[in-house]
């Protein structure tokens, strides 16, 4: 970065990290500029986690509100499941339970299965 560096020794007085923000309502040219610099500051094998850095933050700032629509899709999905796509659910756990059944620890396995097989088998454990 040699053109960054000449760039930097003459832009920026030593004091410039030491201000305070700026939170006037300064042009976007401005405070693009005033970031630049600062990233230019940044020792280069700091710079991918620097990115990753404003790409969260751009990305918490820029969430779009999620409607109204979808949150009464959702709530009216929780309160009434869709009886094949809730059967799917339940053989697929059983097919877990049996798998983990045959492997690992087998007191911690039965022990693990009893308490989930009495659950299921209640009916009281929607998946």
């Amino acid at each position: 970065m040699p053109e960054q560096d000449s760039i930097i020794a003459t832009n920026t007085p030593d004091t410039e990290s030491n201000s305070p923000p700026d939170n006037s309502t300064a042009p976007d040219n401005h405070v693009l500029a005033k970031l630049i610099l600062e990233i230019q500051q940044t020792p280069e094998e700091y710079l991918p986690n620097l990115l990753q850095i404003v790409r969260l933050f751009r990305e918490s700032v820029t969430i779009k509100p999620v409607g109204s629509e979808a949150w009464v899709k959702a709530s009216d999905q929780i309160k009434n499941p869709d009886p094949i796509k809730e059967s799917v659910k339940q053989i697929a756990l059983r097919e877990l339970l049996r798998s983990w059944r045959e492997e690992g620890d087998e007191q911690e396995q039965k022990e693990t299965w009893e308490i989930l097989s009495k659950a299921l088998d209640k009916g009281g454990v929607s998946i």
